[in-house]
């Protein structure tokens, strides 16, 4: 009897915590469907959300990799890269925009770092990629470079790519070219 007890009860929290994830997951790309566009953002700011960027991409590297110990380690540097943002350069609109984006972003990737295996990792990366290529999209953050908003219809997840090969971060080498371009920015 005891154990149907701990069994009911294993099986009713994680429902909640598959229904708090999607719930999450879809306030996340709710969020994100009018991307705005600024055109005149302070070049000091353009800079740092470029190097919040990079720090993604080096992270998305070491999802494909599979490399849980240099995902967290990039985790890491990304929320290092965020905190140096200086909002006080922005506009209202700006700062308006960017400020619940960058809570999330940090929310994702703290728990990116924190989590114990690679799956979890990829679970948050989901709604992390979607923030951050809305971020990169609004603040112009790719520098005039090429930048791919990729998509696994395996996953039914996205990701940001600096090249147009596509390296599958949801599966690594199990599935590794698993996807298309969804989106170009120049």
């Amino acid at each position: 009897m005891k154990n149907s007890i701990i069994a009911i009860l294993a099986i009713f929290i994680a429902t909640i915590n598959v229904y708090a994830q999607k719930k999450h997951s879809h306030e996340d790309k709710q969020q994100n469907e009018v991307v705005p566009v600024f055109d005149n953002t302070n070049p000091d700011v353009k800079t740092q959300i470029g190097n919040v960027l990079s720090a993604y991409y080096l992270m998305k590297d070491a999802l494909v990799a599979s490399d849980e110990a240099t995902t967290k380690k990039e985790a890491k540097a990304f929320r290092k890269s965020l905190e140096m943002v200086d909002m006080t350069k922005m506009t209202s609109e700006e700062h308006a925009y960017f400020l619940p984006l960058q809570t999330k972003l940090d929310y994702h990737a703290e728990h990116i770092q924190g989590a114990p295996v690679i799956d979890h990792m990829r679970e948050h990366f989901a709604s992390f990629s979607e923030i951050m290529f809305a971020v990169a999209k609004a603040f112009k953050a790719n520098n005039g470079t090429a930048m791919y908003f990729d998509y696994c219809p395996m996953q039914k997840a996205s990701w940001i790519s600096s090249e147009a090969a596509i390296k599958n971060p949801y599966y690594g080498k199990q599935m590794l070219t698993c996807g298309n371009i969804k989106e170009t920015i120049k």
